[in-house]
């Protein structure tokens, strides 16, 4: 995929440029924003130098075409504009001046499909998903929710519950009385059995195909 850069701080896109100059990166034309999304390129913008009216239209292409990755950079991050942005069909958000390897890092996260944003922003992403979705432990009885869910152990379904609650791993751990790392490897199988890539798409799939309660 072609990588694009979107802001108006010349230092900041040289810099991303010689980071990821692998890539081949270009400055994106304002005028071609639609065009290239709808081809599914990368989108990194520079949220603290482009104007607000500019950035709602980045978001607005983004969420008519859902296979093109948007990484939203911001020199000063904070967790509401990160959870705003994340909402808002960004695929990542980071601060600007992250490390090279680090930025590295979070190009290939967005490419496998994985979200990348701070532990604590995607902790409130999924408590703000849970407060505005009704979540039912009832059992719906299709073809794709018992390949999804009947798949689990009595364990993972465990781990899921309270996943769901909005818990980080550390509170997970803690409510089974299990390590953070056996968390990691229960929602690392999880996840394969489900076919999501990370928690905010694990949530949504709860609320549509319903856990079933042991």
């Amino acid at each position: 995929m072609k990588l694009f850069f979107i802001g108006n701080r010349p230092k900041v896109l040289e810099r991303w440029d010689k980071l990821l100059s692998d890539w081949q990166p270009e400055l994106l034309d304002i005028h071609r924003i639609e065009e290239k999304l709808a081809q599914g390129g990368i989108i990194m913008m520079h949220l603290s130098s482009v104007e607000a009216e500019l950035s709602q239209l980045v978001f607005s292409y983004k969420k008519h075409n859902p296979s093109a990755i948007l990484i939203v950079c911001t020199d000063t991050p904070n967790e509401e504009e990160g959870v705003e942005a994340i909402q808002n069909g960004a695929n990542g958000y980071t601060n600007t001046y992250v490390t090279g390897s680090l930025l590295l890092e979070v190009v290939k996260t967005v490419l496998r499909g994985d979200i990348w944003a701070g532990p604590e922003l995607l902790q409130k992403l999924l408590r703000r998903l849970l407060s505005n979705m009704p979540v039912t432990n009832s059992k719906v009885d299709t073809a794709e929710s018992i390949n999804c869910f009947d798949a689990l152990s009595s364990r993972e379904n465990q781990v899921l519950s309270v996943l769901i609650t909005g818990a980080s791993n550390k509170e997970i751990a803690r409510e089974l009385d299990i390590t953070e790392r056996t968390v990691k490897a229960h929602l690392s199988s999880i996840f394969q059995k489900t076919g999501v890539s990370d928690r905010v798409a694990l949530v949504l799939l709860t609320n549509k195909f319903p856990l079933k309660v042991a």
